[in-house]
């Protein structure tokens, strides 16, 4: 089923579900994009499911011309005898549910951005607040209802899209054989939570031009957003990544005489984040931000560990010992406590200044792993 795939012309498609019951309650009809990579085999065992990270998409590899200036995120460790080895696996990749890069042409998704069947209007904030778990959810019924596929041979993503395989592992226990979370944790920490999410919400809603997410497209909060951006940004590299990339002119004598005047480090980062503002969606952005601070796939199992009880995939964590979103202790916590349960489950550390995004920037570090742990 399905050709080779020519990795510098990756197709982008996307798929409908009429309706979907999210976690709140609330049904919503959906369309999301998705890619896939490889060839499905004639059992469609060869399944490995992608999810994204809070600001990528579905584009996890390839290109979609060979003229395009980058591949997709994850093209390091996705493709042709690489670590997830496309002459083998049949790897499917899906945008999220409000998909921050909203108005990038190649991202299709449903958001608070979308039109509400019911009013005709933009959704605005009475798009309904959905959950990582929902997005599994939705995958799935995606892959039984429309692919004819009902087992993935692995789950894998990287920060947000770990949470999603995370949810997929204790949601559909019987559907997967492998479990792969790469800069992730089972419930999202709290002091990230406060540190880059509720702040950058903050930040948007301040902006006099939030006007509770009914904005127009020629008046969007962007000094909110950029702010937003910003936040995020930071906390996803380390001091020493800082000091590198954003380097200080210690001869400008502007800021030393101007209280307006910006830092050398501060326009090189401002001009960085000013190149896709223009692609980000403040709501969705916003949206996604809560998504975030509320993952936990403890909530409706009682606890943490009756939720760890139920993954029976063989589980691979890899992490960032410099990771400041998704620190490595809380996976050491998770795989110590699946090991005393007795359960198939591994822990690979990885040391990068890239932060939390060497699990993104820094896939050689552990592709030999990754690869290793799929076969």
């Amino acid at each position: 089923m399905g050709t080779i795939t020519n990795m510098n012309h990756i197709e982008k498609k996307s798929f409908k579900l009429a309706e979907y019951t999210l976690d709140c309650g609330v049904t919503i009809p959906v369309e999301l994009g998705y890619e896939t990579y490889g060839t499905l085999n004639e059992d469609k065992s060869n399944v490995i499911l992608v999810s994204h990270y809070f600001s990528a998409s579905s584009h996890a590899a390839g290109r979609y011309t060979p003229e395009d200036a980058l591949p997709g995120y994850w093209d390091a460790i996705i493709g042709p005898e690489k670590a997830v080895d496309t002459n083998r696996y049949f790897v499917i990749s899906t945008d999220n549910l409000a998909n921050v890069q909203s108005n990038h042409p190649s991202i299709i998704t449903t958001g608070p951005r979308s039109i509400n069947p019911t009013t005709g209007k933009r959704w605005g904030l009475d798009f309904p607040q959905y959950t990582f778990r929902d997005q599994a959810g939705i995958q799935k019924k995606f892959l039984n209802e429309q692919l004819g596929i009902d087992h993935l041979y692995a789950v894998m993503g990287a920060s947000a899209g770990g949470f999603i395989s995370l949810e997929w592992a204790v949601s559909y226990p019987d559907s997967i054989t492998k479990l792969i979370g790469v800069i992730t944790n089972p419930q999202n920490p709290v002091l990230t939570s406060f540190s880059v999410l509720q702040h950058a919400m903050r930040a948007i809603a301040l902006d006099s031009k939030w006007q509770d997410g009914q904005y127009e497209d020629d008046c969007r909060p962007d000094d909110g957003l950029r702010l937003a951006v910003q936040m995020m940004n930071v906390g996803a590299f380390t001091a020493d990544f800082y000091e590198q990339t954003y380097p200080r002119n210690t001869a400008d004598d502007v800021p030393y005489t101007q209280i307006n005047a910006k830092a050398s480090y501060e326009n090189i980062l401002a001009d960085a984040i000013n190149l896709n503002i223009p692609l980000i969606d403040p709501s969705h952005w916003y949206y996604t931000c809560k998504a975030t601070m509320i993952h936990d796939i403890a909530r409706g199992y009682g606890s943490l560990e009756q939720a760890l009880d139920r993954i029976t995939a063989d589980t691979l964590m890899i992490s960032s010992v410099t990771d400041y979103l998704q620190p490595t202790r809380y996976n050491v916590n998770m795989v110590d406590y699946m090991k005393s349960q007795g359960k198939n489950v591994e822990l690979y550390t990885i040391d990068s200044n890239k932060g939390h995004m060497a699990g993104v920037l820094d896939g050689h570090l552990f592709a030999d792993k990754l690869k290793a742990f799929l076969q």
